[in-house]
């Protein structure tokens, strides 16, 4: 490892190396058009630049931890986002032994750190650059441990769609070139990993892209480069960014495809067996298990991105779901899962969405837009109805529901930006069928423009007797202050009415609320029985404000909460797996 490096004397960017960060503000203006160009290039990026494609040369050796007689690990996800909760969990990670309290008074478990970190996906909101990794994910992650003597610890990450939307370039420069992230080293090679586990367990990490395909080098790369090591009856613990289970029913039937395709044609004919299946993407702790048997489906994308609802997990999954293309080709039954527990709890989910009431106070900039709409709205509309000699003000005091309807009859101009807001309303909802998009998209547009007669009618009250000048300015403040209050709150009633009684923008709803709190991240353990123990640990609250250590060891963390620590708290139980059964 490369020279300890000297602790900050201050808390400043340019003595830290890197900008704290607050969680990113999904509808602000800007981050609505920059997120919506990344998606657009990252398809073209994904099509046409496939990086995955030229891995294939890099010399990717797996992993090997296998003479070990025991074996640590941690697995987090969705983590580079506000510094708050990404600092919080990193501490947590980086202590050497760490006691994990019991949930509902039961005992505390103390455990190790990881030999092993198993970064599993959206390693940095909102997109990936270097400065988004550095602010985001590497500087609070080498705060957190800066420096370690020997036996390094090492970062095996996985990208999710975030970390895609530059094509991986920034990714790649992170994790597959060698470097160090504080006292951790990168040893990976490729977007995608294997690492041989003591007493016949293996770690894998694919790379599903956007949940597209599994490309043929990291196909080979498994089926030959790891799979001339695997022995029949080895345990597979497979890492993917996408739970993709959870998606599969009779709308989506194809959603676990991919997965499924892997399974059969990869680790099947290994004559290996995947007993836990490990993944991210949606910001919660979900545990699925093997209905009469003990494999394992768990979601923990808690590393540090804002919380995820879980009132809408499925209680039962057979996979794959009926209407697959891929359930003809099973000689065996499809399998089964049934939800075991998930954090936050579902009552506790449904309550939080309750949150949405709070969309303006956390989204200054979204209720500023909603502001500028509503009032070149109401231009648009003032302008299709003006007849000649007629006076704004008088335009205004006329406004109706039925009246807009005749004039947008009559000005093509209005019509257009009518139904572009209508669409644009479709295009928002994330409804899983079009029977549900256009009817809800029309109904939230609907209630946007009867928001604009109200606001304009009120507001034409208030400003009765002016002409002129005068009565222009004050339309434009105050409709400009209604409209963005009002709208605000109509946005907030559709996601909660969207939400609770169709199943869709649940995570816009959540999205919008930004929570830094309720976060987990796994500890695994492999016995010298070869036992697999999962340690899935929750923090409830994480510190608000933090403070520079005074002092301190070389590997000691370089800023300390200014109050109460994270409390590590298991969220149920150790879950136990046994290996397959080998030959």
């Amino acid at each position: 490892m490369s020279d300890c490096p000297p602790r900050p004397a201050g808390d400043r960017p340019e003595d830290t190396g890197f900008t704290k960060q607050e969680m990113t503000r999904w509808l602000s203006p800007s981050q609505l058009v920059s997120t919506g160009l990344r998606v657009v290039l990252s398809g073209i990026f994904g099509t046409y630049a496939d990086k995955r494609e030229f891995q294939e040369g890099r010399a990717a050796a797996p992993c090997d931890l296998s003479d070990r007689q025991e074996l640590w690990f941690d697995y987090v996800s969705d983590l580079g986002d506000g510094f708050n909760p990404t600092y919080a969990l990193a501490t947590l990670l980086a202590e050497e032994k760490l006691d994990l309290a019991g949930g509902a008074g039961g005992p505390s478990a103390p455990t190790q750190r990881g030999r092993l970190l198993v970064m599993g996906g959206d390693q940095v909101y909102p997109t990936a650059d270097i400065d988004g990794y550095r602010d985001r994910l590497t500087g609070p992650y080498r705060a957190a441990l800066p420096y370690t003597p020997t036996d390094h610890p090492q970062i095996l990450a996985l990208p999710g769609n975030h970390d895609w939307y530059d094509g991986l370039t920034a990714f790649t420069r992170v994790f597959c070139q060698g470097s160090w992230i504080g006292g951790w080293t990168t040893g990976q090679r490729r977007s995608y990993f294997a690492a041989a586990l003591p007493h016949g367990w293996w770690l894998w990490g694919i790379d599903i892209q956007f949940d597209t395909y599994i490309d043929e080098p990291q196909l080979h790369y498994f089926q030959e480069v790891v799979g001339e090591r695997v022995r029949p009856g080895d345990s597979i613990i497979l890492c993917s960014a996408k739970p993709n289970w959870v998606n599969a029913n009779a709308e989506k039937p194809d959603a676990y495809d991919t997965l499924d395709y892997f399974h059969r044609n990869v680790i099947k004919k290994l004559g290996a067996e995947v007993r836990v299946n490990l993944t991210g993407d949606t910001h919660h702790y979900a545990r699925y298990q093997e209905t009469g048997g003990d494999a394992q489906l768990i979601t923990a994308g808690g590393g540090g991105a804002f919380l995820s609802d879980t009132h809408h997990l499925p209680e039962h999954l057979v996979l794959p779901p009926a209407g697959s293309r891929h359930r003809g080709l099973r000689s065996d039954p499809p399998a089964q899962f049934d939800l075991k527990i998930c954090y936050p709890t579902k009552p506790e989910s449904r309550h939080i969405a309750l949150g949405a009431v709070t969309l303006g106070r956390k989204n200054p900039s979204f209720v500023a837009l909603l502001a500028g709409v509503y009032v070149l709205y109401a231009w648009t509309v003032q302008s299709a109805l003006r007849r000649p000699g007629q006076s704004f003000s008088a335009v205004m005091h006329d406004l109706s529901v039925t009246g807009i309807a005749s004039g947008l009859a009559r000005s093509p101009v209005a019509l257009v930006v009518t139904a572009v807001l209508v669409l644009g309303m479709a295009g928002f909802t994330k409804a899983t069928s079009k029977a549900k998009k256009y009817p809800l998209g029309g109904a939230h547009a609907l209630a946007h423009l009867v928001a604009v007669v109200a606001v304009v009618r009120l507001v034409d009250q208030v400003l009765d007797g002016l002409h002129g000048l005068p009565y222009l300015f004050g339309y434009l403040v105050l409709v400009g202050a209604a409209g963005g209050l009002i709208g605000s709150v109509v946005m907030a009633g559709y996601l909660y009415v969207a939400d609770r009684f169709f199943n869709c923008n649940a995570n816009e709803l959540f999205a919008a609320q930004r929570i830094e709190d309720r976060k987990n991240f796994l500890r695994l353990h492999i016995g010298g029985d070869g036992l697999l123990t999962v340690y899935p640990v929750k923090v409830d609250r994480v510190p608000r404000k933090w403070k520079l250590r005074s002092g301190g060891e070389q590997g000691d963390p370089w800023f300390e909460a200014d109050g109460a620590p994270p409390r590590p708290v298991l969220i149920e139980g150790p879950i136990q797996v046994h290996p397959a059964r080998r030959p």
